[in-house]
């Protein structure tokens, strides 16, 4: 089950989230440089990308913009964030070239077939989750993507040197104070530091390197971090192809796999 945590202000005025995390934009701008990039020489007549998380659609936006090819599905569990999506995404909804649904992203994953999108792109989304849902999630991304598919995410993850880490989140915190002191809103210093408390908690944390060796378990490959800015980082990866999987497969032990 998964915790509605933006329905209260820090929902209704996301938007003001930028001002306490100034690399907010490099983060998603990424996103939207890597489909381009990972597209460019590509013949693909439409680009069937996936976003988990639509919040106010910002990165939906931006994935948008990076090809005119892209269409997306977007997913959001609060329909607070749907409605503010929708404004800012209103030419391309009415272009068909976006869908957003509000639903539970892990019940909705559940329904797509196989190998029924060319990416899965997210913004700060999945390091929301407790850790038992995350991996589900990512178990059923990589099975909707098509081979070659790419993961893209532009997320908190911690830094595995614990140091680091509460040296990153301490970082975070004063922004909160620092900025929104300056618009006298000490009510979303409140709610922000609440937020980042409570994603630092055991059973939600998402570390760095967890991420990748869950990911590498799975089957993705390609595994890198773009970027990394602060307790932020853009993750890639991409899906295993079916040739490779053959010649893994033949190398690996020739007892019969029982299940």
């Amino acid at each position: 089950m998964v915790i509605k945590k933006f329905d209260g202000k820090i929902g209704e005025e996301y938007e003001l989230f930028k001002l306490s995390c100034p690399h907010f934009d490099k983060l998603e701008n990424t996103v939207g440089k890597i489909i381009k990039k990972e597209y460019k020489n590509k013949k693909n007549k439409t680009i069937n990308v996936l976003e988990i998380g639509t919040g106010p659609g910002y990165t939906t936006l931006i994935i948008l913009d990076s090809d005119n090819r892209t269409n997306v599905v977007s997913v959001d569990n609060e329909s607070l964030m749907t409605k503010q999506a929708e404004k800012i995404l209103s030419t391309f909804i009415i272009n068909n070239r976006v869908k957003l649904v509000t639903e539970d992203g892990l019940k909705f994953l559940k329904k797509q077939s196989n190998e029924s999108f060319d990416i899965f792109a997210s913004g700060f989304t999945l390091h929301n989750f407790n850790k038992s849902y995350r991996e589900k999630v990512i178990k059923e991304i990589y099975r909707i993507l098509k081979p070659k598919g790419i993961f893209i995410n532009a997320d908190k993850y911690a830094l595995d040197n614990k140091s680091e880490h509460i040296k990153s989140l301490n970082y975070q915190l004063q922004q909160f104070k620092d900025q929104y002191s300056k618009i006298n809103r000490p009510d979303l210093t409140k709610e922000w530091t609440k937020h980042y408390l409570e994603d630092n908690e055991p059973e939600v944390i998402m570390k760095e390197n967890d991420s990748i060796q869950f990911m590498k378990k799975v089957g993705f490959k390609d595994i890198k971090i773009v970027l990394r800015i602060q307790m932020e980082a853009v993750f890639f990866a991409k899906k295993i192809e079916y040739k490779t999987l053959t010649v893994e497969l033949k190398n690996t032990t020739k007892h019969p796999i029982t299940q």
